[in-house]
């Protein structure tokens, strides 16, 4: 979830797929679009109310996409927060098809998450979707940290 009211919605195109997954684990709401015509992920920008993020410079002043500047992962975190000052407190969202997750009780996840996990772990988040749980494990200080980095404008 971002703690602002009204976070923007992304597209991101094939350049981009590592940072929406990011995103996603961040709790934006992040389509993938792996067409290549620019027309077509334009249009869709345009029709769904998201942003464009992609590498592609020939999209570079279109006024629905942002031109990602760096291959670096923790660049383009950085570029999308500072221009979106965005906020993270938790994954709300599945990391494969964008879904929303939902809060369980532990008991369904038993037998679903390697054992280790569910002596582990006390709370998980479902998607409906795709049929998978998630759990605050060790990716998620990493999800964190790339949080923080979002905003720190002195690297």
């Amino acid at each position: 979830m971002v703690t602002d009211m009204h976070p923007p919605r992304f597209l991101v195109d094939s350049t981009a797929v590592r940072l929406s997954r990011w995103l996603r684990f961040m709790g934006l709401d992040v389509s993938l679009d792996s067409s290549e015509s620019v027309a077509r992920l334009l249009l869709r920008a345009r029709r769904e109310g998201r942003v464009l993020l992609t590498r592609r410079r020939e999209l570079a002043g279109a006024r629905e996409a942002v031109l990602l500047t760096s291959d670096h992962l923790d660049e383009q975190l950085r570029q999308v927060g500072t221009a979106y000052k965005l906020a993270v407190e938790s994954a709300s969202r599945c990391t494969v098809c964008n879904a929303e997750l939902v809060v369980v009780p532990r008991v369904n996840a038993d037998g679903r998450v390697p054992e280790f996990i569910y002596q582990s772990h006390r709370k998980f988040a479902f998607c409906k979707r795709c049929d998978r749980y998630y759990w605050k494990g060790t990716h998620w200080k990493n999800v964190r940290d790339a949080s923080a980095r979002m905003s720190d404008t002195d690297r």
